[in-house]
């Protein structure tokens, strides 16, 4: 009559079978079925559970052909890992720890080189005769702060 005997199978459960018939090598092909056959019973569509078996063996696939890279890589990431430890110390870390500490030098320069820009600034703004240069920008001779003129090359200050 119209119903399936408990032998005969739906026609998802054939289309998975021809699937997976597709896929003879997949090492995960078990795990495949099992998944397909959950969407079967969620009630999911054929085109969505296809849509998902071409996805899985396509990612599958993907990984399946650059296994060799990784292992590559595997290896790599090892020997960089084990050259750059010594004596429970990384290399790298001493190598931050001196690029931090440049850093902080170099931070500190510019907070010093502000804070006289700053100084000079305010003691333009309140006019005090600090400003003067205690050295001629001509020859660079030393001058006193009230000068108008270097004694040594004449210029006007």
């Amino acid at each position: 009559m119209g119903l399936l005997s408990s032998k005969e199978k739906s026609p998802t459960e054939k289309r998975i079978d021809e699937l997976l018939l597709e896929i003879r090598d997949l090492p995960l092909k078990e795990q495949l079925r099992k998944s397909l056959q959950k969407l079967a019973r969620e009630g999911k569509s054929i085109l969505e559970i296809e849509q998902y078996y071409r996805d899985t063996v396509a990612k599958t696939q993907f990984i399946l052909n650059r296994r060799e890279e990784y292992v590559k890589e595997a290896k790599l990431a090892d020997t960089v890992y084990k050259a750059y430890i010594t004596d429970g110390v990384s290399r790298l870390e001493k190598v931050n720890g001196r690029f931090l500490a440049s850093l902080s030098i170099k931070a500190d320069v510019l907070i010093e080189q502000n804070n006289r820009i700053i100084q000079l600034l305010e003691q333009q703004i309140t006019g005090e005769s600090s400003l003067v240069p205690s050295f001629c920008p001509e020859c660079g001779a030393k001058t006193e702060a009230n000068r108008e003129f270097c004694i040594h090359c004449g210029i006007k200050l």
